[in-house]
């Protein structure tokens, strides 16, 4: 059942917005008495927090899954394209309404999730970091601020695809080209 409390209100907020998803709303989804819903969680930011733990856990699941599936010799921009191909698709596929939920939430709210989003961030630190081992990245550079930059920029995946019309794949192809190769002309 609470499984699909998520999903419901995850449902709400991807299409309503994050103030029509109240608990009222929620136990109508899951033809429930709004009053039930409080045996399985005390408070709509409950409900809230652990569909964005949630949805940050799987990503997580799945980049470290498809990393560890490559071989241990694969090539850095291998192992970074595999990664930032199933960050972006994750975020756009159409069954991962804990993924979408994210960017309809205030700040205060996406604050509760930091200690998950960390978490998913030192996965990407530690890739870059075994880029600066292999001499594949600059070692010059501040992973505690590319880390944040680059994450932040695929995390708006869904926004750029939705006004340009692209596509996952893409999208991923143009953050690899531009995190691997930069922009500069002629190089």
């Amino acid at each position: 059942m609470r499984g699909e409390i998520l999903a419901a209100a995850a449902e709400i907020i991807v299409r309503k917005g994050y103030s029509a998803c109240t608990m009222r709303a929620v136990a109508a989804l899951v033809d429930m008495k709004a009053g039930s819903l409080y045996y399985h969680f005390k408070s709509k930011d409950e409900i809230v927090e652990e569909i964005l733990n949630q949805g940050i856990e799987t990503l997580h699941a799945r980049v470290a899954e498809a990393m560890r599936g490559l071989p241990k010799e694969a090539p850095f921009a291998d192992r970074l394209s595999a990664a930032v191909g199933v960050h972006v698709s994750s975020l756009v596929g159409k069954d991962q309404k804990c993924m979408h939920v994210y960017e309809h939430l205030p700040p205060v709210i996406k604050r509760r999730s930091r200690k998950m989003r960390e978490t998913y961030a030192q996965l990407w630190h530690d890739l870059l970091a075994d880029g600066v081992a292999s001499g594949d990245v600059d070692a010059g550079i501040d992973l505690q601020l590319l880390v944040p930059y680059f994450l932040g920029g695929l995390n708006r995946v869904p926004e750029w695809m939705r006004a340009s019309g692209a596509s996952s794949d893409q999208v991923a192809a143009l953050a690899i080209t531009t995190l691997l190769d930069g922009i500069r002309a002629g190089r």
